[in-house]
């Protein structure tokens, strides 16, 4: 068998036996109490034992005595060094330490020698010393260094990017460990539910204080259609406000305000209580003053009774009521005049609580364009009819694309090519003011004055500055001259009738624009008439033609 070891044999093989290392004298006996070296030892402590346990406290002693000396002997005691640095005792070595090694003598060497130190300056041993003691009487004392701190950039000159990157990471992870959690408290939903509650139940009273003081002010709708009737009104308030009302800077806009439906109904309720607390009108001092103005005013009213049109009918006569219930009936389409046409899904809308679209506004329109330019040629039915005006009536596209797009980026001129707007009497223009709203412009070339009329009682700012700037590029374009504006006033009437909900402005705006056609002022119809002002205009729309009962 081949003897032979292979590689790597030798690693696998237990470690060779250590011999026992005991403490021994200095000599080289061994101190232990079994040894002769202890026998002195071992005679305390049977001595000791004989003694026994009369008193307590010096038994405790000597045991603890006996133990120091059985442990430490005095042989054994640890170097100790003095203010000279010289050892007075030693504990021998184990293993004999290797002589120093002798510096090289080559010339190479000879400039890294160590400098000379005098004689003088080292401790001589003592004769007897051996050498291993004599070369341990030469070496200094050992210096204990002080603990050195992780080297890191804030207490040393020497930067460690590593070093102090993992140090941040190191943080950041147990600060990550020891972050609380964030939730929201056990109550938090409950409390705004609870605020919520609150805020509407505010509002809610807010809106019925409102309601009453309407009412002392002539309002005869119900609260529900007043609520909805508020916050239509909200609405358009905000959206007038985001629009500009300079007239200098067209293309900026002011940003729109946000604004709390209670803090417009606390502005509405301080509104409607000044109106009611007002200054009364004084009273005659005299009576001559007295009988005067009763005089005058009895003559105002006789006036006003006699231009004022007659009140409108509460219902339209039978058969005609019938045939509006058969055009409801009826499916596809319900009429055409002229370019517009209106089906079945449109006329719905004249139904009670519908919006009106831009197809039953335009097809009234149209009408009212077809009986004006009818009336040219043919006389009124009777002496007590007004002529109706020389008007022309832009479709409801015509504000959008001049809001919008402006005159130039809308290409407006074309939309006069065949006419001229400077000789008619009249321009009717339906204004949606951002499909929440509709209400009525016109420009009177007749009187010289740019009217608006809104069925919520709004400023009509904005209205005013787009007319106005489209009459003159209209007539720079048209006349190759700027307009002259000399004369000319922004006009509203003051006893513009005012709605009472939220679905009734386009009904407004047709018959607004109608009584413009025939040159009324003022206007005689209220929110208690647009019932029957529906059922009329589904009537007129069916059979094409406007009824003459004004």
């Amino acid at each position: 068998m081949n003897s032979r070891k292979r590689p790597g044999a030798a690693l696998n093989q237990p470690p060779a036996k250590q011999r026992r290392l005991t403490m021994r004298a200095v000599d080289g006996n061994n101190s232990s109490p079994g040894s002769s070296s202890g026998s002195a030892i071992r005679d305390r402590w049977v001595a000791h034992f004989k003694k026994g346990l009369k008193n307590g406290w010096d038994f405790a002693q000597g045991t603890v005595e006996l133990v120091t000396d059985t442990l430490f002997p005095s042989s054994a005691e640890l170097p100790m060094y003095t203010s000279d640095q010289r050892p007075r005792n030693a504990i021998p070595a184990v293993q004999a330490t290797p002589p120093l090694p002798t510096p090289p003598t080559s010339p190479s060497s000879t400039a890294r020698e160590l400098p000379a130190i005098p004689n003088n300056s080292l401790p001589s041993p003592p004769a007897s010393a051996t050498p291993i003691e004599a070369h341990s009487a030469l070496l200094p004392p050992p210096e204990i260094a002080a603990p050195v701190p992780w080297p890191t950039t804030a207490n040393t000159r020497t930067p460690y990017p590593e070093i102090d990157k993992e140090l941040r990471r190191h943080q950041q992870s147990v600060r990550r460990q020891h972050k609380r959690a964030t939730r929201d408290h056990i109550f938090a939903k409950k409390h705004k539910m609870h605020l919520q509650a609150a805020v509407a139940g505010a509002r809610e009273d807010l809106m019925k204080e409102l309601y009453l003081l309407n009412q002392r002010n002539g309002y005869s709708s119900d609260f529900a259609t007043f609520k909805g009737f508020m916050q239509k009104q909200a609405m358009v308030k905000r959206y007038m406000r985001s629009r500009s009302s300079s007239f200098t800077d067209m293309s900026r806009h002011s940003r729109p305000h946000s604004e709390d439906d209670t803090d417009f109904l606390r502005r509405a309720i301080e509104k409607a209580q000044a109106t009611l607390n007002g200054p009364k009108p004084l009273k005659p001092l005299t009576p001559s003053i007295n009988q005067l103005q009763f005089k005058y005013r009895t003559k105002d009213n006789e006036l006003e009774r006699r231009m004022r049109p007659p009140p409108l009918p509460t219902a339209l006569p039978p058969e005609i009521d019938a045939q509006v219930t058969q055009l409801f009936n009826k499916r596809g389409i319900i009429s055409n005049y002229a370019r517009e046409q209106v089906k079945d899904t449109d006329i719905m809308r004249l139904k009670p609580n519908k919006w009106l679209n831009d197809e039953v506004i335009n097809f009234y329109g149209a009408l009212i364009l077809g009986r004006s330019e009818g009336g040219k040629e043919n006389p009124a039915a009777n002496a007590k009819q007004k002529k109706p005006l020389n008007v022309h009536y832009f479709s409801t596209f015509f504000w959008t694309k001049l809001e919008k797009e402006g005159y130039e980026k809308g290409r407006l001129a074309k939309w006069t090519k065949k006419i001229d707007i400077f000789s008619k009497d009249t321009i009717l223009i339906p204004v949606n003011h951002n499909n929440v709203h509709w209400t009525a412009a016109a420009i009177n070339f007749r009187q010289k004055r740019i009217e608006a009329y809104d069925s919520l009682h709004d400023d009509g700012a904005r209205v005013y500055k787009l007319l106005r700037q489209y009459v003159d590029l209209e007539h720079r374009n048209k006349k190759k001259a700027p307009f002259d504006f000399t004369g000319w006033e922004d006009h509203t009437s003051p006893d513009v009738p005012m709605q009472e909900n939220g679905f009734d402005c386009g009904v407004f705006t047709c018959q607004f624009l109608e009584s413009l056609s025939r040159g009324e002022d003022s206007f005689n119809f209220s929110q208690k008439d647009i019932l029957y002002l529906r059922r009329r205009m589904v009537w007129e729309i069916g059979n094409g033609a406007l009824r003459a009962e004004h």
